[in-house]
């Protein structure tokens, strides 16, 4: 119940019923009484977003987020979603502070954190990141002290944020490796990554390699490269191909799928060699349009960004229940299905 509805119910101004919640004078006992039975069968909810338009003060949320033109712009999609639902929740005061990391340097997401706990101008209400450092993201989240955290690209059984959006990993490479044998049939595979940590890579590739080896004729390589300059990549994949020159399909579990579909197609392996990754950033687009890419698994990164605020503005500004965990669908996007 409001305080207009009180106020109604009471037949008093909406003055006397905020003199009353605030317990201060100019109230006749009588009315008084009235008005707290009132409140005491129906009950009052303030309205968090008249309170909070009133206080001039923000809902401040912290991003920590890979930066942000790593993953061939993956993240900054997710970072622009955030943005997109801020816009539309105005006149509500959404704040974000964006804290990006490379996640390619040891300890660097929890110093670029450091801001959010060390500096009173920067502290926040809530965080949202994608935890694909696990070990450092524990220890960011353990500073929150029962600050609401949401989790979005890849869930981290290790803590419990309010809300985790993501993508089954093991289902979508699962899926992968079921799309896999429908282009090759049975042959050896390989799963190439950039990234040694992260949960939702790890389960990717776990449910690619369980669908591809319930043939006993299939086999599965992991390789990891960690060279990024162009040479170091090239002579990567090169040798690869030296050793294991009958690859007949290659699945990366992230972004940078792209990379590999340059280096196929530079050697003239694409007849034979099948390419499938993840997400669909405009490089990938562009490899499923010309064809070296030949299926891409998207996630809404924009969408789970937007949802990720959206849900926080629910929970805690209107104090509404929200669920622990949204599962983005697994797009399937070849050549002939894209926009």
């Amino acid at each position: 119940m409001t305080l207009a509805e009180i106020a109604e119910y009471a037949n008093v101004s909406i003055g006397t019923v905020d003199r009353v919640i605030h317990n201060r004078k100019g109230v006749s006992e009588k009315t008084k009484k009235l008005i707290l039975s009132i409140i005491d069968e129906y009950g009052y909810q303030p309205n968090p977003m008249a309170s909070q338009l009133k206080s001039n003060k923000p809902f401040v949320i912290g991003v920590i987020l890979p930066i942000l033109d790593s993953g061939c712009g993956y993240y900054r999609s997710l970072y622009e979603g955030m943005n997109q639902a801020v816009a539309q929740l105005n006149p509500v005061k959404i704040e974000l502070k964006l804290a990006s990391f490379d996640r390619m340097v040891s300890g660097d997401a929890i110093e670029k954190s450091r801001m959010f706990f060390e500096n009173p101008e920067d502290s926040i209400d809530a965080l949202i990141t994608t935890p694909v450092t696990p070990e450092e993201h524990m220890k960011i989240v353990s500073k929150l002290n029962g600050k609401p955290c949401v989790y979005i690209d890849t869930p981290l059984g290790t803590t419990q944020p309010l809300l985790t959006i993501a993508q089954n990993p093991y289902k979508g490479g699962y899926c992968a490796g079921r799309i896999m044998r429908m282009f090759q049939g049975s042959g050896k595979f390989a799963c190439i990554r950039m990234y040694p940590s992260g949960y939702n890579l790890r389960e990717r590739i776990r449910g690619f390699t369980d669908f591809i080896q319930k043939d006993a004729n299939s086999t599965v390589l992991d390789e990891i490269y960690t060279n990024f300059s162009d040479s170091g990549f090239y002579n990567f994949m090169k040798d690869l191909f030296e050793k294991h020159n009958d690859i007949k399909g290659i699945f990366v579990p992230h972004a940078e799928v792209n990379l590999m579909s340059y280096f196929i197609a530079d050697q003239g392996l694409k007849s034979r060699v099948t390419i499938i990754g993840y997400d669909l950033v405009e490089q990938n687009k562009a490899g499923l349009l010309d064809g070296t890419i030949d299926c891409i698994i998207g996630q809404r990164p924009e969408q789970q960004g937007a949802d990720a605020v959206h849900q926080l503005y629910q929970s805690v500004m209107l104090h509404q229940e929200v669920p622990s965990r949204i599962d983005m669908p697994i797009e399937i996007y070849f050549k002939e299905n894209i926009i």
